[in-house]
C-alpha cells in the first residue's frame, strides 16, 4: 500500500503527543518495516522541521527528527500542477489541499490522517491510523 503520511501524525511521534502517540507510531512503524510505503510531501518536510523547532527550541533537535523521519518515508515532489491544482479548488486548508493533490498525482492509494474531515472534499481515500493497522493484522 502506498500511502500519504499526514503532518499530524509524524508529529504525533515526535513530539510524543497523547492519546494519538501509539496509532501514529504503529504506522511509522509499519513504514520502517516496508510493511507499507509512507510518503510526505516536500512542503511536508519543511512544516515538520519548522514545528519540531518551534516546540523543541532546537535547530539540531529539528534536524536530528527530520533526519530520523527522512529514514522512514520518502519525499514527494510538490509540482507547479500540484500547487495550481489545489489552488484553484480554494479549499479552507490549502495545506491539506496540496498534500492530498499530491496523493493524487502519485497514485497513492489513500492518506492516514486523524483528521478524515479535513480532507473529505479532495476526492482520496482516507484512514486513520488504527484502520491502516486492522488492515495489516
Amino acid at each position: 500500500m502506498k500511502l500519504m503520511i499526514d503532518t499530524n501524525i509524524i508529529l504525533d511521534v515526535l513530539l510524543e503527543r497523547v492519546p494519538s502517540y501509539a496509532g501514529s507510531k504503529a504506522i511509522l512503524n509499519m513504514c520502517e518495516k516496508n510493511d507499507i510505503t509512507g510518503f510526505i510531501s516536500a512542503s511536508t518536510a519543511t512544516d515538520i522541521f519548522y514545528l519540531v523547532r518551534k516546540a523543541l527550541g532546537s535547530t539540531d533537535e529539528a534536524y536530528n527528527a527530520l533526519g530520523h523521519i527522512l529514514n522512514i518515508v520518502k519525499v514527494l515532489n510538490v509540482t507547479n500542477n500540484d500547487v495550481n491544482t489545489a489552488f484553484l479548488k480554494r479549499a479552507k486548508d490549502f495545506e491539506d489541499c496540496l498534500l492530498a493533490t499530491c496523493a493524487n498525482s502519485n497514485k497513492c492509494d489513500g492518506i492516514v490522517t486523524r483528521n478524515k474531515k479535513d480532507f473529505a472534499d479532495f476526492g482520496i481515500a482516507l484512514f486513520s491510523p488504527e484502520e491502516i493497522i486492522g488492515i495489516k493484522e
